[in-house]
């Protein structure tokens, strides 16, 4: 099974003038998402055109599964014609939702103009970003090499460390899928070490579930199962559809290497039904293609 699906694409960058004094934005950095959306719809029932409020909506839809809804408003906030950073913010995030929607092609485009403004603009985190955004579309091209070498170079730039740590972990699902299993846990281990300190707890499950799937594909099936309760849980916490179908799946393939094979229907279906409800539809269709099989 292509590795390429897991890999995570982050824009959480914000420029300065989103950042400041924005209750919004200090909601979505508590991972508050329902907060961060009620303070969002609130605020733009007053002022539609609000870009920072738009934003904000935005990610907060993105980060618990609903993409449709995030890209209506990023399209809003799109036709307000934003230049300089708040621009290359916007297309940051219409890179990454796009890329969940499955539309591919449009995704890239928006990563490729992302990096080329964020290379002209004195903001790191939107580069950090950028490169980070454009090199898991690279590596779903096969392209693993320029992959590396993006991923290599918004790592040490990047002032957040919940994107930083996404970066690590995409750099060992890549090694993971290239056979380099013994590598891989040392990036994945890295970028849960980086969450476990910094309390960010959204991400720390994502990657507790890559972990999981790795010692699940090793044979380390106890290890598996722990990791994948723990990082379900905080998945659940957060409220994330998509990453639930992820776990969801992952139990499937664990239950399915254990020659379980009801538990491992029913847990593949589970993860069907989710991504379908998440809008991740191509996503929903391989995992009826799993389940197909067994």
């Amino acid at each position: 099974m292509s590795i390429r699906r897991w890999i995570e694409t982050l824009a959480l960058a914000a420029c300065t003038s989103l950042a400041q004094a924005d209750p919004c934005h200090d909601a979505l950095a508590r991972f508050d998402y329902p907060a961060a959306q009620a303070l969002a719809d609130a605020r733009l029932a007053a002022w539609p055109a609000d870009f920072s409020a738009r934003l904000c909506a935005a990610r907060a839809a993105y980060e618990t599964g609903h993409f449709e809804q995030a890209l209506a408003h990023l399209r809003s906030a799109e036709a307000g014609q934003r230049q300089g950073e708040a621009r290359t913010y916007a297309y940051n995030w219409l890179t990454v939702t796009l890329n969940r929607l499955g539309r591919g092609a449009e995704a890239l485009a928006y990563g490729q103009a992302a990096l080329a403004w964020a290379r002209r603009e004195p903001n790191r985190q939107n580069l950090a970003t950028a490169l980070h955004n454009l090199a898991g579309l690279r590596y779903a091209h096969g392209d693993a090499a320029t992959a590396l070498a993006l991923y290599r170079e918004s790592i040490p730039l990047n002032p957040d460390l919940s994107e930083r740590s996404a970066s690590l972990n995409n750099v060992g699902l890549i090694l993971q899928a290239a056979g380099d299993t013994a590598s891989a846990e040392h990036w994945l281990l890295d970028a849960i070490a980086l969450n476990r300190a910094s309390g960010h707890y959204h991400h720390l499950g994502k990657h507790l579930l890559n972990l999981a799937n790795l010692y699940r594909q090793t044979g380390r099936f106890d290890e598996a199962q722990a990791l994948l309760d723990e990082g379900a849980a905080l998945i659940d916490r957060a409220q994330d559809r998509y990453w639930q179908a992820v776990a969801a799946r992952y139990r499937g393939w664990l239950a399915r290497d254990r020659r379980d094979w009801a538990e491992a229907g029913r847990w593949l279906a589970q993860a069907a039904r989710a991504y379908d409800a998440a809008g991740a539809t191509a996503d929903g269709d391989a995992a009826r293609e799993e389940l197909g099989r067994l």
